[in-house]
């Protein structure tokens, strides 16, 4: 028993810094053979780097999409550090 709350207490930090968050910018009914784009950028802690597209547009070039019919936003981070993606997916 011991053993199991200081196995616990010892990982509760590492635990409590990771962060995986999505959301749905913009969602319409979906179609079966729709395409995929995606833009992914590393998150730094002070916000140094490129900026992420939140329009989607970037994503939409990359995969080719002229009409999106849906645009997700998923941030993976790990202690402040990891990455930030734009998803859309279209025709």
């Amino acid at each position: 028993m011991v053993r199991h709350i200081l196995l616990f207490a010892m990982l509760l930090p590492v635990l409590a810094g990771c962060e995986s968050q999505t959301s749905m910018i913009y969602a319409s009914p979906s179609l079966p053979d729709s395409k995929e784009g995606r833009q992914c950028l590393p998150h730094f802690i002070l916000g140094l780097g490129r900026q992420l597209d939140l329009t989607g547009k970037e994503a939409m070039h990359l995969g080719g999409i002229t009409t999106p019919r849906s645009l997700e936003y998923q941030v993976t981070k790990f202690h402040g550090v990891g990455t930030e993606c734009i998803i859309a997916r279209g025709e």
